[in-house]
């Protein structure tokens, strides 16, 4: 039985899930496989790409277990041989006699130590070392399991994105990645990962294990496994682990309370945590009328509900474009009237290279010089008004007026009207099924931001037919369009 790179990071997560995943996988079931989680996979498979032009001569290996293991010994076995010239290897992959088993992203000889040289790639802007992601735990497992399959590992880097680079004309490759020499971070950090590779390794010796809980029990829910709900059945979907972590959530597990309502009257609550947990015992929504009415009066009309869909890869794709910097190809725009009227205008780019000129321009065409403009989520939209300005500077005026217009809505949902459906959330996809369930994305093709960039790519692609893109474009236009629709009637709710 295999142990990877990925299951030894699950083993780090929650030890009774990554048992359960290796010794009994007709009992577990996987997480969602999301669109996002989908995405962020093959951006990292397009940086690794990139990664390997600057390393002239590498060999790309591909096939099976046995395959990938013979191709990686026999160019091991040749490096320091003139005849092989120690070309870099791209997969090289290793097993030990216990099962530990790696895929290096790059192994590279180095002619001088006649070592080698480990570089593990992330499409990520930076080292992350969280409990969620640890980069150097992951480069020191594959150092530590590569020298236990006997290969001399001399240096150990991390190459990750540049996230002060700007694309100008052909990407520069040596600018657009950071090498980051990692290798005292793995020795310091060595004996701690030795010690829970050592450890995974046992626990998969057992035949058996309690299933009466598991680690997570302790965790916030948005550290807990895939597995949560198996192990601990006792808890309920929205409990104390949305509500805390740390030493309050021991308290209260230590206590056996998991529901919201069960907690004492007397336990310590931040003022935000009472909030929520008076709405779970009294399921009566708190309402400010007097501040919703106060917040509300500075708007002025027309009202602009304005929602952006955007798209973006860790390389930048055109020119004055950042790593990770989110084109922005669609718009939707519902004008409210202080008599009612209501319109709606839409913008949906169908190349990538002139997506944001066209926006911009219909921005300019659409919004007048007075009127609030009303967003979800403010940071997100005053963001990608900041990038238009640079990206177009002839237009920084108006988009500057602009963001000195905008009305955050979902503020209102985070102080002057909490519901206990919400669940602790102002996301527009909690709010409105709530106060307006008739308006669903349940019905549409696309339902999130994810999907939409997605499916813009997929309809700009050469391959797809003429017929697919304009279906692909109508379900666009609907789902933007739903996203203002929500707030224009979400506005009128409030102010009935």
């Amino acid at each position: 039985m295999n142990l990877t790179k990925t299951d030894f990071k699950e083993y780090l997560q929650c030890r009774e899930s990554f048992w359960l995943k290796k010794k009994r996988p007709e009992d577990y079931k996987e997480g969602e496989f999301s669109l996002f989680l989908e995405k962020l996979i093959a951006d990292g498979y397009e940086v690794e790409e990139y990664v390997h032009k600057l390393f002239p001569g590498g060999v790309d290996l591909e096939g099976d277990e046995a395959t990938l293991l013979q191709e990686t010994e026999k160019l091991v076995a040749c490096a320091d041989n003139p005849a092989c010239a120690g070309s870099p290897i791209f997969q090289a992959t290793f097993k030990t006699d216990k099962g530990l088993f790696i895929k290096i992203d790059i192994l590279n000889f180095n002619k001088e130590t006649k070592k080698w040289d480990i570089y593990e790639v992330k499409a990520s802007s930076e080292i992350k070392t969280d409990v969620q992601h640890n980069h150097i735990k992951d480069i020191t497992f594959q150092t530590i399991v590569a020298e236990r399959a006997r290969i001399p590992i001399g240096e150990s880097y991390i190459i990750h994105i540049n996230k002060e680079y700007r694309r100008d004309g052909e990407l520069d490759l040596r600018e657009l990645f950071v090498f980051a020499n990692v290798t005292e971070d793995v020795r310091e950090g060595r004996e701690e990962v030795n010690s829970e590779i050592d450890g995974a390794l046992a626990l998969l010796e057992q035949d058996s294990i309690s299933m009466t809980s598991c680690g997570c029990l302790y965790k916030s829910r948005a550290q807990g496994c895939d597995m949560f709900e198996f192990f601990n059945p006792q808890v309920p979907k929205y409990s104390v682990h949305n509500l805390f972590r740390g030493k309050k959530l021991r308290l209260l597990v230590d206590e056996s309370i998991f529901k919201i309502t069960d907690i004492p009257d007397d336990f310590k609550l931040t003022d935000r945590q009472e909030e929520q947990v008076t709405l779970q015992k009294t399921q009566i929504p708190l309402i400010d009328k007097a501040g919703v009415e106060e917040t509300l009066s500075h708007l002025r009309f027309p009202l602009y509900f304005l929602d952006y869909e955007t798209f973006g890869k860790p390389i930048p794709l055109l020119d004055k474009y950042n790593t990770n910097q989110q084109i922005v190809f669609q718009f939707s725009l519902h004008v409210l009237e202080e008599d009612g009227t209501l319109k709606h205008f839409e913008y949906l780019a169908e190349d990538m290279e002139n997506a944001t000129s066209g926006l911009v321009k219909a921005l300019r065409e659409h919004i007048g010089p007075v009127g609030s403009i009303i967003v979800w989520y403010e940071s997100f939209e005053k963001g990608r008004n900041k990038e238009l300005a640079e990206l177009h500077p002839e237009c920084r005026d108006f988009m500057e007026d602009v963001n000195s217009r905008v009305f955050d809505l979902m503020k209102v949902f985070k102080k002057d009207y909490l519901h206990p459906g919400f669940n602790g959330s102002a996301s527009i996809k909690k709010v409105l099924p709530v106060l307006l369930p008739e308006l669903s994305y349940k019905s549409l093709d696309i339902q999130d931001g994810t999907m939409a960039l997605t499916e813009w790519e997929r309809m700009l692609a050469k391959h797809t037919v003429r017929e697919h893109k304009e279906e692909i474009k109508n379900n666009l236009l609907k789902y933007c369009k739903l996203d203002t629709l929500a707030m224009v009637k979400i506005f009128e709710f409030l102010r009935k």
